[in-house]
């Protein structure tokens, strides 16, 4: 991952490589037939010019079950305007808490009235970083890209590791 600082904040950022990151990550990804009320999962993208959305099911985890990598990038004159990416349970379906494992995004939080302990220097990037508790976040300088996100996630899958946050 790059080596970020407050002067990057603000730069624009590019769309996922898809083909490059299917290639790099194919030993991940996973097909789930057993979700109630739902086709087989496996990447149901919807691509277009101004919006990413899919979620990447992923190989079973020893500590988490079945997870997955839920993309979604919004795009204006071919850049990323905003970004999401959420690790999370995907079987058995969860609320939005216990589901949680790690998420990053680069919405803004700076309003006046926003609370000191929301407030980060990577503004607006920032890590939902604490399991089971959405509601946490601290400085993101990491992941920004979806092979960011996927070269954190990928770490803990092909390991079997538990994500335990510093």
């Amino acid at each position: 991952m790059e080596n970020r600082t407050y002067t990057d904040v603000h730069k624009l950022l590019l769309p996922a490589d898809l083909p490059s990151i299917l290639e790099e990550y194919k030993d991940i990804f996973e097909n789930y037939g057993d979700i109630y009320g739902k086709d087989k999962v496996y990447p149901r993208m919807k691509l277009t010019s101004n919006l990413l959305s899919v979620l990447f099911p992923l190989i079973e985890h020893p500590v988490y079950g079945k997870t997955g990598l839920l993309a979604i990038e919004k795009y204006k004159d071919e850049k990323v305007t905003k970004y999401m990416y959420h690790w999370k349970i995907i079987i058995p379906k969860k609320g939005k808490h216990k589901q949680h494992i790690s998420a990053w995004g680069n919405d803004p939080h700076d309003a006046k009235n926003t609370p000191p302990e929301l407030q980060f220097k990577s503004e607006p990037h920032h890590h939902h970083h604490i399991p089971g508790d959405w509601n946490k976040r601290q400085d993101n300088w990491d992941v920004w890209t979806l092979d960011d996100a996927f070269r954190f996630v990928a770490h803990f899958i092909r390991n079997g590791e538990e994500y335990k946050p510093d």
